[in-house]
């Protein structure tokens, strides 16, 4: 556990400020709680693999979740990439030398324990590992020595991204390995996607649910999804209230 660890990346839950581009959809409320228990299956997932459990978070009072990490501190900087920058050079030097590192965000409670395991087990082998999301960006992020600065990666648009931070990594001579694609959460439709993929992994007995975000998703206080093909044979993903 003292050479390996999971920096998770995320906003304190905190009405308003977390995936604002469901608001519209499902309100900020019920937004506010699928984040927990996205942030809250994120770092259960980090506690299984292993690894030692940091949490860098935004500034604000205390609350839960900080509990399931094994040290957290406040994210610091003028904007994301330099509180992400912050956040992976701080929690380097707080670990012993050598230390191999990833860090994740709260977007992607489907990856398992199993899947992160992996994952440091591939920085033996590698300066740094990138986990490519198949919607834009890149949702991991992993260096077997000390981070280098990624910030210049987020003046780019999202499909810009992985390749911007490939050629930064390239530049500073760190052998790098590409993961397979996940996709992080943001929209209606990757909601969508999340519970259609929770279903097959419980169809499957899969060795990693994502409960809290499961039973949420399939509570009755929860949302439905229906989905309507419009003209041009393209899904639409509406979101609607259960009464």
């Amino acid at each position: 556990m003292s050479n390996e660890a999971i920096l998770v990346f995320a906003r304190r839950p905190e009405l308003g400020q977390v995936k604002t581009r469901l608001d519209a959809r499902i309100g900020q409320n019920l937004t506010l709680s699928l984040y927990r228990t996205f942030l809250t299956d994120t770092l259960i997932a980090a506690r299984k693999s292993g690894a030692k459990v940091i949490f860098a978070h935004t500034r604000g009072p205390n609350f839960p979740e900080q509990q399931l990490a094994d040290l957290t501190f406040v994210q610091r900087g003028n904007g994301f990439g330099e509180r992400f920058d912050y956040s992976l050079l701080e929690a380097a030097k707080r670990l012993p030398p050598g230390t191999r590192l990833i860090l994740v965000g709260a977007d992607t409670p489907q990856l398992s324990p199993t899947f992160l395991r992996t994952t440091l087990e591939e920085l033996k082998h590698y300066d740094a590992v990138v986990g490519p999301n198949d919607n834009g960006g890149f949702y991991l992020l992993g260096f077997s020595r000390l981070p280098v600065p990624v910030a210049d990666v987020f003046t780019h648009s999202a499909a810009e991204e992985p390749k911007e931070l490939l050629r930064i990594l390239r530049r500073a001579s760190l052998r790098t390995a590409l993961l397979e694609p996940h996709f992080d959460v943001d929209l209606p439709k990757d909601l969508a996607k999340l519970m259609s993929l929770i279903d097959n992994l419980e169809r499957d007995h899969a060795d990693w649910i994502p409960v809290n975000t499961r039973n949420l998703l399939h509570s009755r206080s929860f949302i439905s999804v229906n989905l309507d093909r419009e003209a041009d044979g393209k899904q639409e993903v509406e979101l609607s209230q259960r009464s």
